[in-house]
């Protein structure tokens, strides 16, 4: 396996090379959303990849190539902090990029999925996302997602004593982070089984010990509960169903965790999809790849509204309680896709209560946090140059995040074509 990475990777840093940004690129009076606040008439300075200089509405570089920020704001790289990355990954982050994500955070992967996304991951060509993977995550055998993995074959563990074993081989595999899945299919009206919570807590010890963050994949209000007492770092999603015994809220804001909602996700089972608008979006189908629309068409149902009551009650004890929230998509499920999606999910958050403000938090700079991103997630000079520049104001209007102007990875921009 690692012959194929190693010779795949290389493929890639030719084109890096060759087609480096080497001119220095300044964004002239721009409005600058950081990744925390708001300035105005600011003038950010790109070189050599990295944010060089930021100053004043009149700052001027010799030699530098001009972009006007006139009208527009710039925005650090969106992250999607849970995707699945296909086994047609450079299509996934292609899309993902043209559309202003910058970093795709992939959530579960099969062995064959996991070779391509760690050469993708070594080689982060500027035409890509960035990514990063939990590789595949713990469950035991029958569980949730080894009935959908077709003729993969996945690893599983049943006792505490094995978890060690488990987390050092995912690591050895490449995981950035581990992935925990407690779900008995109650919410798909199944049933199957799922880790006892003895090696749930000896899962996260075992991570810990290794200086990884656990995240768990906890769809029912019990399980989620569960994974936060046992010391899990975030929930891959928010919870559907009957309402927490305890203020959801304060529970997570005790246990320090992070909270990735996926709404865009959630509201499938709420007949809310926001697929249909996606397919439909002028400014986002036309970068979405033809064959992945028709999986966006999921019909609207509204007489399951009620199912997500408590979704929407917990996103509002979160705002309050100061939980960090991240952006999340959970892309390719139905009704989602690379991408264009993130903008959905930002939408959706001011719905539930966010401010504009507090939902390009949830693109940026706290997932940056969350997973320890140190070079990214910020506009601040030495970070990585991953930016978006969007015209109008989404500080105050969401929607504008949707208005690409240019895409910037490591500072080299992205060619945003129609995908074939």
């Amino acid at each position: 396996m690692r012959l194929q990475i190693c010779c795949f990777a290389l493929s890639f840093t030719f084109v890096v090379t060759m087609g480096g940004q080497t001119a220095p690129q300044l964004i002239r009076n721009v409005q600058l959303f950081d990744g925390e606040r708001v300035y105005q008439h600011r003038s950010v300075l790109l070189r050599d990849g990295t944010i060089a200089e930021i100053g004043g509405r009149n700052l001027r570089v010799a030699g530098a190539i001009v972009v006007s920020g006139e009208g527009r704001t710039l925005l650090p790289g969106l992250i999607d902090a849970h995707v699945h990355i296909p086994l047609d990954a450079e299509a996934a982050l292609q899309q993902g990029i043209a559309l202003g994500v910058t970093t795709q955070l992939d959530m579960y992967s099969s062995p064959e999925k996991l070779i391509k996304i760690m050469a993708f991951e070594r080689a982060d060509p500027p035409n890509l996302s960035d990514v990063k993977t939990a590789g595949m995550g713990a469950t035991v055998p029958g569980g949730h997602p080894t009935t959908m993995q077709g003729g993969s074959v996945l690893p599983t563990l049943t006792r505490p004593d094995e978890a060690q074993s488990f987390v050092d081989a995912r690591i050895a595999e490449g995981s950035d982070y581990i992935k925990v899945i407690l779900d008995n299919g109650a919410e798909f009206h199944r049933q199957f089984p799922t880790l006892d919570v003895a090696t749930l807590r000896a899962v996260v010890q075992a991570a810990h010990l290794r200086g990884k963050l656990v995240i768990a994949h906890a769809l029912m209000a019990d399980y989620a509960k569960e994974a936060i007492k046992a010391g899990v770092d975030g929930l891959a999603h928010m919870y559907e169903g009957p309402p927490m015994d305890v203020e959801f809220g304060a529970l997570a804001a005790k246990h320090r965790i992070f909270v990735i909602p996926t709404l865009t996700t959630m509201y499938l089972d709420c007949g809310a999809s926001p697929g249909i608008a996606t397919a439909k979006d002028p400014l986002l189908a036309p970068y979405i790849r033809e064959e992945w629309l028709p999986a966006l068409n999921v019909p609207l149902d509204p007489k399951l509204n009620s199912v997500c009551d408590s979704t929407r009650a917990g996103i509002k004890q979160l705002v309050a309680a100061h939980v960090p929230i991240l952006t999340g998509t959970d892309a390719p499920v139905p009704g989602v896709t690379y991408g264009a999606s993130e903008h959905e999910e930002l939408q959706l958050l001011v719905a539930a209560g966010l401010t504009p403000i507090q939902a390009l938090i949830a693109a940026t700079s706290a997932p940056a946090a969350a997973f320890h991103l140190s070079d990214r997630g910020y506009i601040k000079p030495g970070f990585r140059a991953d930016l978006v520049l969007v015209e109008g104001d989404p500080t105050v209007n969401i929607t504008a995040t949707q208005n690409i102007v240019e895409v910037w990875k490591q500072g080299v921009p992205v060619t945003r074509t129609r995908p074939k």
